[in-house]
């Protein structure tokens, strides 16, 4: 049995550039990993956890959260001015991913796009990218022959987006390009708090990052932020399966080099 640990980000929209690369991008990832994978992550995160709780005095029960480790929030505050402290714990904790195994597939849709081209028509964008991101992880085990349990942080409309799921392998097939019946997913979903298993944790710092690192422009010269994010992404980036990509539905482009382009 593969575990699939899924969580969802969104970027925000560029209000000069309204349709630019990396900007306004409802993301869903899925960190899938073996019980073997699963218990190197728990185990290294939760070492980690410790180091720093004894090093730098964060809370001993912290959760692992992309959005309050980047900025000092919450149960990071502690961290607020350590920009260099705070970027290696960032990429210890990658570095933990990549060490186990595990595979992350990213999908994602430049949400102003979306409702661009399909308007009245246009699906919610945290399931158009769900529904991408499982027909990709189902994909996989399909290939290895094996079922997938999906955990994934709670959500407000969890039940319509497990519905939907429960649908398409009733019909038979998804919707779109590339349908699937989605055969190897096992109903129902666990939805759980992403604090109480460090599955969603990993998912939730990797994606975060992949996310500020997809507007990024490489083109033009790097601030130190920058440069931190993507020393970070450089360490998980093997481990991003090349199933993961963008959808620009106004382009009719699927990118799936949207960090390839940041080598």
């Amino acid at each position: 049995m593969l575990l699939a640990y899924i969580d969802e980000s969104h970027t925000q929209r560029c209000a000069k550039e309204p349709n630019r690369h990396g900007y306004d991008v409802y993301y869903v990832g899925c960190l899938l990993a073996t019980p073997a994978q699963a218990a190197v992550i728990d185990n290294g995160l939760d070492d980690l956890l410790k180091q720093v709780h004894h090093k730098f005095g964060v809370p001993s029960n912290a959760e692992f959260h992309g959005q309050c480790m980047f900025q000092y929030k919450d149960d990071w505050k502690c961290m607020k001015g350590m920009h260099r402290q705070s970027a290696g714990i960032y990429r210890a904790a990658m570095r933990i991913l990549a060490d186990s195994g595990a595979r992350l597939v990213i999908r994602g849709v430049h949400v102003g796009q979306l409702q661009g081209r399909y308007r009245k028509h246009a699906h919610n964008p945290h399931q158009v990218s769900l529904q991408h991101c499982l027909e990709r992880v189902n994909m996989i085990a399909e290939q290895e022959r094996d079922d997938v349990s999906v955990m994934a942080d709670k959500v407000a409309d969890q039940t319509a987006q497990e519905g939907q799921i429960a649908r398409y392998q009733l019909i038979g097939n998804t919707e779109g390009y590339f349908p699937s019946d989605l055969a190897r997913i096992k109903m129902p979903f666990q939805w759980v708090d992403s604090r109480t298993l460090y599955g969603l944790q990993m998912i939730d710092m990797a994606l975060f990052m992949c996310g500020r690192a997809g507007g990024i422009d490489g083109a033009k010269r790097l601030n130190d932020g920058d440069k931190a994010v993507l020393k970070i992404v450089d360490v998980i980036r093997p481990a991003i399966a090349p199933q993961s990509a963008v959808w620009y539905p106004m382009e009719k482009r699927t990118d799936y080099g949207f960090l390839n382009r940041l080598v």
